[in-house]
């Protein structure tokens, strides 16, 4: 046998020998191996001048974080009218883009976090076989700027795109066995040194692919989270047609209960803004805020505030609905902010964290505030005690340093303000 023949097969076996170890020993595939394996045979660096006819977006946030992702959608668009646009995103927050014209497939997603790593590997090599198949992408992007603790990387290596386009990886904080995962990138986007708005964050990524970017503040791009029958469901639930004044959303949930200001505060608010107006009120949030939502309800209905009770009661398309026809959001850090914020809905959000807190915090609103054209944020002037950079408690702490008179202000100077 020739040498060089003999060297392959040596190169061959000692390949094969390494798998058969590390499928015993349940060792992870290096991310570089993986790619040869379950990746596109002619993977290359992003070419701006390139117009790619499939391309996959890949998010693994929440509903928040994934709202935000229609300002992208709407710069490929403009870009590449004609090319294929798919979506891949959590089940949750994947209801929100059912009605979404600028996404020809949304695709759920499930994160694998059981098992081995290399369990998890493969499983999500087949979960990619399963929604994308074997035709693949021109391009694949993953627009999520912070740590990413799920192998959505590893998904979009296995959708087979050419490609690969990410944010620089934060290894001091994703699981060990993800291995160096700028090899499966072909497009690493430096994070930045200053932190910006989520938003703001896809705007770095449209500027790197070469995509316009617009504010889209009319009509505003929330307006794809629904359709007519998610407004006339919300239209229904809510009954307010014959209300006069302004009608108020409150977001009473928050995925943390340090993020959730009490309920007591809002009603004083409300009082306070209706002695000065006709106000109706919608109240909105998750199966979880129930028995919130029927707190809230008694105590503004005990100041003859109509209010009516949504919360649990409609999907998160049927939310963007009837935020839309809110004159004035009130909520927390949460997703419904977000959707507030892409319906351009004049916004007000309060936050846990403290205004002297780390604007790289996962609560730091530099990063996840309010971004409509008409907004107020109201945060705690310092931490609570046992608190520093952040909120770090499990139940309301340091939000409850901001009093009801403040967010009355604030939401009276953006009822003032008039329309752009």
């Amino acid at each position: 046998m020739p040498p060089s023949k003999l060297d392959s097969v040596r190169s061959l076996l000692r390949r094969v020998v390494w798998q058969i170890n590390a499928i015993r020993h349940r060792d992870p595939l290096s991310p570089a191996v993986f790619v040869r394996l379950f990746g596109a045979r002619r993977r290359r660096s992003w070419d701006p001048t390139v117009r790619p006819r499939r391309i996959v977006v890949l998010r693994s946030d929440e509903i928040g974080d994934t709202t935000t992702s229609l300002a992208l959608f709407a710069a490929i668009r403009e870009q590449w009218p004609q090319a294929t646009v798919h979506f891949v995103v959590k089940p949750g927050p994947a209801t929100m883009f059912h009605a979404t014209p600028t996404v020809d497939r949304v695709i759920e997603w499930t994160p694998i976090t059981e098992g081995s790593a290399l369990k998890r590997q493969i499983l999500t090599a087949r979960q990619a076989l399963r929604r994308f198949g074997l035709r693949g992408y021109d391009l694949a992007i993953l627009p999520r700027w912070d740590f990413d603790d799920t192998p959505i990387r590893y998904l979009a290596v296995a959708s087979r795109a050419r490609s690969v386009v990410g944010f620089a990886p934060v290894p001091d904080r994703e699981p060990v066995w993800f291995g160096p995962q700028d090899q499966l990138l072909t497009d690493v986007i430096s994070r930045g040194t200053t932190p910006r708005l989520t938003v703001g964050q896809l705007q770095r990524v449209a500027e790197y692919l070469g995509l316009p970017w617009r504010e889209h503040r009319q009509p505003p791009i929330g307006n794809a989270l629904f359709d007519t029958s998610d407004l006339r469901a919300a239209t229904e639930k809510a009954a307010l047609d014959d209300t006069s004044g302004i009608v108020v959303g409150l977001g009473i949930g928050a995925r943390d209960a340090k993020r959730q200001w009490p309920v007591e505060d809002l009603a004083e608010v409300m009082q306070r803004v209706a002695a000065d107006r006709p106000v109706a009120v919608q109240i909105l949030g998750g199966g979880v805020d129930t028995d919130r939502a029927q707190q809230l309800v008694a105590l503004l209905r005990d100041h003859g505030i109509p209010a009516v009770d949504l919360a649990g009661r409609l999907s998160l398309s049927e939310s963007a609905a009837a935020i839309s026809r809110s004159d004035l959001f009130i909520g927390n850090d949460s997703g419904l902010q977000h959707i507030s914020s892409s319906l351009e809905v004049p916004t007000v959000v309060v936050t846990c964290h403290p205004a002297t807190g780390s604007p790289w915090s996962d609560n730091a609103p530099e990063r996840f505030g309010p971004w409509s054209a008409r907004s107020a944020l109201l945060q705690p002037a310092r931490p609570a005690e046992g608190c520093s950079d952040e909120c770090i408690s499990r139940e309301a702490h340091c939000i409850r340093a901001v009093r009801p008179d403040e967010v009355t202000e604030a939401v009276e100077g953006l009822l003032r303000e008039p329309l752009a």
